[in-house]
């Protein structure tokens, strides 16, 4: 956690305490936590039997194949709490070989389950995309401190 980080949560919860006439200790420093906005997805190819590892930001469309991938949402639980990650997809296919006028319908619309692949997968003759993780960006990861 950055230095820049704990002091700013140290001096919020001091001038809460502050204005509480209570004695401000180390102690009361509370970690700031930071929630993902990278999705790692595993995608595979059927055709070529050839497995593609992507790390897609939070909105922001991917393209694998004649596929359109935006992630909407990716959460995972504290290293305290049972193991669950899940994220919120939307599949699109492209036509192949043509020119678009028109946003295509989705293909795929839902949650994902890192832990059940299969419970909520995307059914598609040439793909298979399943969720493997949420992450935070190393741009939005604070610095090291040590």
């Amino acid at each position: 956690m950055s230095i820049a980080l704990l002091i700013a949560g140290f001096a919020a919860h001091a001038v809460v305490q502050e204005a509480e006439g209570e004695i401000v200790t180390e102690e009361a420093v509370v970690e700031v936590e930071l929630a993902p906005d990278t999705a790692n997805l595993m995608g595979l190819n059927k055709i070529t039997a050839r497995t593609h590892p992507m790390r897609v930001k939070l909105d922001t469309p991917l393209r694998f194949g004649t596929l359109g991938i935006v992630v909407r949402a990716c959460e995972k639980a504290r290293p305290e709490d049972p193991p669950k990650t899940i994220a919120f997809l939307e599949v699109r296919e492209y036509p192949v070989n043509e020119e678009i006028t028109t946003e295509p319908e989705p293909i795929f619309s839902g949650w994902m389950l890192a832990s059940s692949p299969g419970l909520n997968a995307l059914e598609h003759p040439v793909y298979d995309v399943w969720l493997t993780d949420c992450t935070i960006s190393s741009a939005a990861a604070p610095a090291s401190s040590e």
